[in-house]
């Protein structure tokens, strides 16, 4: 809904027939991306386009940034491609399964498969940090993975200087 406020046009690409199963109500045990009335009021929007039994192939773009993405609908063989200037992807699960392959191996990970960390955002090796969306937190913001990244960097700091504190440079005498 928040998107709906700035872009002219909200794609909204959904490998299911959502719009059958809103008739029939969504299951929200199922569902962890939205209810059914959040479904609905975005449905309303003006400037929302649904895209059904449709499945996401590619996101596009160069140096200057995302130019499109690659959608296929169920059935066809074509893609076709939407013009955007912006991708924000929720996977099924309400995008909360984090991308963690590159580490499973190497740090502790907790049963839905996010990097377990401490207060200072340290994993269970001594040295290395995680941030952001890939702790699995309930709280998918960019201003959480902000939060996460400053509290990281400043025990990033601590650690490398072996320091019992972290030092601030706010204080002015």
């Amino acid at each position: 809904m928040f998107l709906t406020k700035f872009a002219s046009t909200v794609h909204w690409v959904v490998p299911t027939d959502i719009e059958k199963e809103l008739q029939g109500g969504m299951d929200v045990e199922k569902n962890k991306i939205m209810d059914h009335d959040e479904a609905m009021q975005l449905m309303s929007c003006p400037n929302v386009k649904l895209w059904t039994k449709t499945k996401l192939v590619e996101v596009i773009g160069d140096f200057n940034g995302v130019t499109g993405v690659r959608v296929n609908h169920r059935g066809s063989d074509d893609d076709e491609v939407i013009p955007v200037e912006g991708a924000f992807i929720y996977g099924n699960g309400g995008g909360s399964k984090p991308i963690t392959d590159f580490c499973q191996s190497k740090v502790e990970l907790d049963e839905a498969g996010g990097v377990i960390v401490d207060e200072s955002m340290m994993t269970s090796v001594s040295g290395v940090y995680a941030v952001g969306d890939i702790r699995n937190t309930d709280y998918k913001q960019v201003v959480v993975a902000a939060s996460d990244g400053c509290i990281a960097a400043m025990a990033v700091e601590k650690f490398l200087n072996n320091r019992k504190m972290v030092k601030v440079d706010w204080i002015h005498r």
